[in-house]
């Protein structure tokens, strides 16, 4: 039974025509998105940013007004659009893990690269970015940076169950994590 299940697994990735990267915020996605989708001469696209402009709203004001659950609906709906793209470089939102179909779509469509990160360094990341004017709100009751713990807990056997690869970006550049992700890529997925 193990056997089929990881057979099964291998097909996926051997179908897999993009990578889609997933972690929590702070983790690098976008800029090594961005990074993988020029080295490989992919498309890119950061789901949120494309939600943003298709919604003609932050995602802040989206979830204000609508609620995560709308979001979340928004978001998966776009996953189904991409999952149908060839060659394209995907910078999802942190909680897109937290929908089993989502999940599905990702493992089965694309190669899924877990960006990681400490907690302590996602906050010291977030810290940073406060000043930006598009900042997601917090998940929870809780201002963004104390609720890092809690809401990396709840999702880390998703984010596991989701990757085909995961990368710490602690310590490494952008580049350094491109360049491994490329490796890893033509590795499991280009020659399979």
């Amino acid at each position: 039974m193990q056997s089929i299940l990881i057979e099964k697994q291998n097909r996926s990735r051997a179908k897999a025509s993009g990578i889609a990267l997933i972690g929590y915020r702070a983790t690098g996605k976008t800029t090594v998105g961005e990074k993988l989708a020029q080295l490989l001469q992919y498309d890119f696209m950061d789901m949120d940013t494309e939600i943003s402009k298709r919604e003609k709203s932050s995602i802040e004001e989206i979830v204000r007004k609508h609620g995560w659950k709308y979001f979340r609906k928004i978001e998966s709906t776009l996953l189904g659009e991409l999952a149908t793209r060839n060659k394209i470089i995907i910078s999802t939102g942190g909680g897109i893990i937290l929908h089993e179909q989502n999940r599905v779509t990702l493992r089965k469509h694309f190669f899924v690269v877990w960006l990681k990160a400490s907690p302590e360094t996602i906050k010291k990341r977030l810290a940073k970015d406060l000043d930006k004017q598009e900042q997601r709100p917090p998940l929870s009751g809780k201002d963004l940076l104390h609720e890092v713990d809690e809401i990396l807990e709840k999702r880390l056997k998703y984010y596991k169950e989701t990757a085909h690869f995961s990368l710490s970006t602690d310590m490494l550049s952008p580049t350094n994590v491109t360049e491994q992700i490329i490796k890893r890529f033509k590795e499991k997925v280009e020659n399979a």
